[in-house]
């Protein structure tokens, strides 16, 4: 079976523009994501949830072109749910591998700031013009909210910031019906992702009364996972969850996707019946174990 795998690097730069590592993905296309492909592909790396479960496997930079159509016909409930959560799992570490850059680089101006005589005053431009970049990115107007440039990275830290791996996952499942939803097949929607264009998503077959909406649709799953990110890092309505996220982050150092779940009652019109739906998923299928799991650059990214 041709195995349709293309190589992509991506450089990650530093704020001096020098390559600081290089983020080696394996993008999996065509016949590869047929189930039985997609689980020799995993394989091939090594890559299990047991093993990431352990520490003793980190996960590779193995990223789904698109969700694999014949994820419904897998008939064995636990082998559907191994390769759905081995397949999303990448995606939000990518995600938020992402994020977690751009808050290092946040946390970075602010304690230079910080210790610098004259704050922000102080500040290097180039900096300065990329705090501004970044609050464009995540929905803040300095001169609109009349942020000073402290309070704008004060504001941002709640922000910029990643999502729990656990949390992502139990999403994931509850809104894509583990990847076999027509959203899902059709639009690349994990997430469920409510948009008013339908030139942008796809109208379901039985709409609420009054309401004219899409699921938005994506070109890739990768893009789907980062549009839920940005939501939840920027709506209104997750404030709780970012401010609950910036507590733990503080305290910790860690995030707890299981009290975070507790935030997103008004994710669903179900409210505290959604949030149970994902301490289920959560609690069933071990996920809070998968929280500290880290990317791995493939050997063949580093030889090629």
């Amino acid at each position: 079976m041709l195995v349709s795998i293309i190589l992509m690097a991506a450089a990650i730069q530093d704020q001096n523009n020098s390559p600081r590592k290089t983020d080696g993905r394996i993008i999996i296309s065509g016949d590869a994501l047929k189930p039985n492909a997609l689980e020799k592909t995993f394989s091939s790396f090594e890559y299990s949830l047991a093993g990431v479960r352990s520490g003793d496997v980190a996960v590779p930079r193995l990223i789904v072109s698109s969700v694999p159509s014949k994820l419904k016909d897998i008939r064995v409930i636990d082998r559907r749910k191994r390769l759905f959560f081995r397949m999303i799992l990448p995606l939000i570490l990518t995600a938020n591998e992402s994020i977690q850059s751009e808050r290092v680089r946040l946390l970075k101006i602010d304690a230079a700031m910080n210790a610098r005589s004259g704050g922000e005053n102080d500040m290097i431009p180039g900096n300065i013009l990329w705090v501004k970049g970044l609050s464009a990115q995540y929905g803040v107007d300095p001169l609109e909210d009349d942020l000073s440039m402290a309070e704008l990275i004060s504001f941002l830290k709640l922000r910029v910031a990643p999502i729990p791996a656990s949390l992502a996952l139990a999403q994931a499942v509850e809104e894509s019906a583990w990847g076999t939803s027509r959203f899902a097949r059709e639009g690349n929607a994990l997430f469920g992702q409510w948009v008013w264009n339908e030139d942008t998503g796809i109208v379901p077959k039985e709409q609420r009364a009054g309401q004219a909406y899409s699921i938005r649709a994506f070109d890739a799953p990768l893009d789907s996972v980062r549009a839920y990110a940005r939501n939840l890092n920027t709506h209104w309505a997750y404030s709780s969850f970012r401010e609950q996220r910036a507590e733990m982050l503080n305290s910790t150092k860690k995030m707890d996707g299981w009290a975070l779940a507790l935030t997103l009652e008004r994710y669903s019109e179900r409210g505290e019946g959604y949030v149970e739906s994902l301490h289920t998923i959560m609690r069933v299928n071990h996920l809070q174990s998968l929280d500290d799991a880290e990317l791995v650059t493939p050997d063949t990214m580093k030889n090629g």
